[in-house]
């Protein structure tokens, strides 16, 4: 039993330890062993799941680039989501090394029990007779699988040990383990292990004579589990940032020299101050744009659920973990820990590649609206005349202020490169995303030559349009004020009005109530559909109706607002002690919108960290409460302030939960 330099009292300890382990030895070891065999076994089922899984992922990012190619998108597109496709393919190769050579440490110690004389050199390379065509490798693994088989490792018990490779020949079958069509190596069921209770291996060869002279093999584990750790964050944190406005273009870069490791682990006090500590880090890496703050998160949580404490507690003293893990542990519950691991390291790769996965779904442009969009070139003709209509997909981020230059009746000027475009005569507009552009002029025809601002990857660029409109004799208009949208539980304001008649009237199909306002003006409710159809008929001096203008509105519910704070929203991150020791109360805004809507906070909760434990302040309003200012108040550069669960209610139904903030104080 390892100890180091033992006091007496520890010398006594480790004593009652062997004395205990040899009673277990003789009264209950065999039911507590099989429990252990039947862990592994759940465990090897659930690394399966799991591999089917990463499988999966892995021919979706085939798939995605494939349908890329097939659908003509940019040289650019391509290659974005190619660099993204390798960067998984890395994380399932390295994954893949990791867990196979677990696996084949793991081996080692099993055949090892039985036959101490065995090196890994045996082992090593014995997934290269599936996955490769190296006459050496399966070799090597052929005589491993026979020496398996003669050492007599597993005892015919009746458990069986087939199950991995059914359905199919196995060239290298053994009772132990199995290669599957992937690489992966898999231990099989340990039923029959012939030294199940085995004490003595795992200690020699995974922890060691003492504390001070841990095992080359344990060594290795702990060193490997760290590696992937740091490797796997740095494959998911290193790439080049998107273009930002200004043409620059970060090249985000982990660096593991910024974290430490914690001494211990044990309680749940220990693990939130650890994470708190990494999640702080990260922060800090994203103001210095040295990762990405689309990355942070599931870094975060990698990093965390990787990490392995430096020492444990056990007999109430420290140890280091790897003694923790495997100082006379049965040799099946070592198996256990190893099968452990795998399944840890399996399932961060998941993660991993899931979000590697989303970054192929971002879109060149900056878009998160999507509508129909039916337009002419000519918005007027006579009865008895025909217009060629076209319907397309428009896209649009209605975040962005929509901007725009044209000229009227000048077929040349949005040509021209910016300087030498002609500034007196262009017309410049800057508003809302889907906000009207107001156009008049006498009567006849009329063309507009423009550009319009879109955002490419961060980069500003202005992108040619032509409108062809006429001012005439009697014609009827519907318009939203707000944009050709009706929104459910609120009142949407309309304009329905015609010229040419002595008197005109609207309805609306679709809507729960129109009701008139003042002269073309009218108020439109909706509560459920895909779309409504408000009619402006002009009425005769003999009674007659003609309908002269129909528009068809899409319903959409109300988009949720976001919290402010002291003018700081949930686009910050950070926000100035100055500042924020002034704040009175939360606010609801919709950002971005056109829509002018009041929302009002009805609850949320202030939290902060204080001396390693989260204080937590309700609040009910949008006032915050005095234990929350108290928080405020005592809020000091570094620290972080969360405002969650937050509530807001609309002009119309009940309140709805909204994002939550998190704000560093500098």
């Amino acid at each position: 039993m390892g100890g180091g330099k033992e006091t007496p009292r520890q010398k006594m300890i480790g004593l009652m330890y062997l004395v205990l382990m040899a009673m277990l030895a003789m009264n209950v070891s065999k039911e507590i062993i099989n429990a252990f065999v039947t862990l592994n076994n759940k465990l090897e089922s659930s690394i399966e799941q799991t591999e089917n899984a990463n499988n999966t992922l892995l021919s979706e990012f085939g798939q995605a680039l494939q349908s890329l190619k097939a659908q003509g998108a940019p040289p650019s597109e391509v290659k974005r989501v190619e660099m993204h496709k390798n960067t998984n393919d890395s994380i399932v190769e390295f994954t893949r090394k990791i867990c196979n050579d677990i696996v084949k440490r793991n081996i080692l110690l099993l055949v090892s029990a039985v036959d101490p004389s065995t090196t890994f050199e045996e082992i090593e390379g014995i997934d290269m007779a599936v996955i490769g065509d190296d006459a050496a490798a399966k070799d090597k693994a052929k005589k491993l699988a026979e020496k398996v088989t003669s050492l007599g490792l597993i005892l015919d018990d009746g458990h069986g040990h087939e199950g991995h490779a059914e359905g199919h020949e196995d060239p290298y079958e053994n009772p132990l383990f199995h290669i599957d069509d992937a690489g992966y190596i898999h231990i099989k069921d340990l039923g029959g292990y012939a030294k199940k209770d085995d004490y003595d291996t795992p200690t020699r060869i995974l922890a060691g004579p003492d504390f001070e002279h841990i095992a080359p093999e344990g060594q290795h584990f702990m060193d490997n589990i760290k590696d992937y750790r740091n490797r796997l964050c740095g494959l998911i944190a290193d790439h080049p940032s998107d273009t930002m406005e200004n043409g620059t273009v970060y090249q985000y870069k982990f660096d593991t020299a910024l974290f430490s490791n914690p001494e211990f682990l044990i309680s749940e006090s220990d693990r939130q101050t650890f994470k708190n500590e990494v999640d702080s880090t990260l922060a800090q890496m994203v103001a210095d744009n040295k990762i990405d703050p689309e990355d942070k998160d599931v870094i975060g949580e990698i990093y965390v659920r990787m990490t392995i404490p430096e020492k444990v507690m056990n007999h109430g003293l420290p140890y280091p973990w790897i003694f923790g893990q495997f100082d006379h542990a049965p040799i099946v519950a070592a198996t256990a820990v190893m099968t452990s691991v795998r399944s840890d390291v399996l399932q961060v790769q998941n993660i991993a590649s899931t979000h590697i996965k989303s970054r192929v779904k971002v879109q060149s442009f900056n878009f998160n609206k999507i509508d129909p969009l039916a337009f002419s070139s000519t918005s007027y003709i006579n009865q008895g005349d025909s217009l060629g209509l076209k319907v397309m997909i428009a896209a649009y981020d209605s975040a962005e202020a929509m901007e725009l230059k044209y000229w009227e009746d000048d077929t040349v000027q949005y040509r021209l490169p910016d300087a030498q475009q002609n500034k007196e005569t262009m017309k410049y507009f800057k508003g809302k995303a889907g906000e009207e552009v107001r156009l008049s002029g006498g009567v006849g025809d009329h063309k507009l030559y423009g550009l319009i601002a879109v955002k490419e990857k961060g980069i500003k660029k202005w992108k040619p349009w032509k409108f062809n409109y006429s001012v005439g004799t009697p014609t009827g208009t519907v318009a939203n004020e707000e944009m050709n949208v009706l929104y459910m539980q609120y009142d949407n304001k309309i304009m329905a009005s015609g010229s040419g008649y002595p008197s005109t009237e609207a309805s609306c199909s679709g809507c729960s109530s129109f009701s008139k306002k003042g002269d073309g003006q009218y108020i439109a409710n909706v509560k459920s559909g895909k779309e409504a159809t408000i009619t402006v008929q002009g009425i005769g001096s003999d009674g007659s109706k003609t309908q002269i203008a129909q528009q068809v509105f899409r319903i959409k519910r109300l988009p949720d607002p976001t919290p402010k704070i002291v003018g700081v929203g949930v686009e910050a991150s950070t926000v100035k002690i100055g500042k924020i020791k002034q704040a009175k109360k939360l606010l609801a805004e919709l950002k971005g919108s056109p829509l002018n809507i009041k929302f009002t906070i009805t609850k949320f909760t202030v939290s902060v960290v204080k001396n390693g434990e989260v204080a937590e302040a309700k609040c009910n309003g949008e006032r915050l409460s005095g234990k929350a200012l108290g928080f405020i108040k005592g809020l000091k550069k570094g620290q972080k302030i969360y405002i969650e669960n937050v509530y807001a209610k609309g002009p119309k139904g009940s309140p709805k939960k909204i994002p939550s903030m998190i704000l560093k104080v500098i």
